[in-house]
């Protein structure tokens, strides 16, 4: 099977994973600047987009796994920095946990899997994202007006009427391809990594929207709690779709984080 990715620009190699019922499309307002002194590589996380699926449910270890023998298939140099937003933070701190020597720096964007809830709860909200989120999809038509776009992004950005119709109509549809929402949402909610962040042998980062209304910003200070030495930002303007909402702003304050953790 084909890279489920795609590669853009040159440099040192700056792999980024989307989050949950997306693929790697929400990546592509941010990783043409970032292509700019970089190769960036945008990924599909298995069971979503065009990358098949690890195992039949969703267990961050085989994902984690997965993504690293279809970099290296990809030729994908190692080490690389690492970037993953929402689920595709527990990915990519899974990731970088289980194969520290690959990563050289993470940066984590409203992270998922640092504020475990009961396994009950997480099951309740699997079932609900797998009822809501197709749904949603088919109501992508309201996308053309501004009510329609707050309500189709509600809670997900800060005003979704000021993106533009075919945005949103990309990040509704961007779930077409998603088979394991409901497994993935129960396995990130309910993951518990703060040991797998505390005891990292690489440089840590974090970014936050400063409306983000899924991961509240406060949980920086989470990350900070865990990790003194993290660098952490938040993203004026911006809710939990930073890349999307604040393309520019989001770039800069990443670049900013990397060189801070260097």
């Amino acid at each position: 099977m084909s890279f489920a990715g795609d590669i853009t620009g040159r440099g040192d190699p700056l792999v980024l994973v989307h989050g949950l019922a997306t693929t790697r499309s929400i990546w592509r307002h941010a990783a043409p600047r970032l292509a700019r002194t970089r190769q960036v590589v945008s990924v599909d996380v298995p069971g979503f987009g065009a990358a098949r699926p690890a195992g039949h449910g969703f267990d961050l270890d085989a994902v984690a796994d997965r993504m690293r023998c279809d970099l290296r298939a990809a030729g994908v140099p190692e080490p690389f920095d690492l970037v993953g937003h929402s689920m595709g933070a527990a990915v990519a701190l899974t990731f970088a946990a289980r194969h520290p020597g690959a990563v050289g720096r993470l940066v984590l964007v409203s992270p998922a899997g640092l504020r475990p809830i009961p396994s009950v709860l997480a099951a309740a909200l699997g079932l609900a994202a797998e009822l809501y989120i197709p749904l949603r999809r088919r109501a992508s038509p309201l996308a053309g007006w501004g009510w329609g776009r707050r309500a189709l992004m509600a809670g997900g950005v800060v005003d979704g009427a000021a993106l533009a119709p075919g945005i949103v109509r990309e990040l509704v549809g961007a779930s077409q391809g998603a088979r394991r929402i409901g497994p993935a949402l129960v396995a990130v909610a309910s993951a518990d990594l703060r040991v797998a962040l505390r005891d990292l042998p690489i440089p840590v980062g974090a970014l936050w929207g400063q409306g983000d209304r899924v991961i509240p910003p406060g949980g920086a200070q989470t990350v900070l709690e865990i990790r003194p030495d993290a660098a952490c930002e938040v993203i004026d303007g911006a809710g939990h779709i930073s890349m999307v909402e604040q393309p520019e702003a989001f770039v800069a304050a990443l670049e900013r984080v990397l060189v801070a953790i260097s």
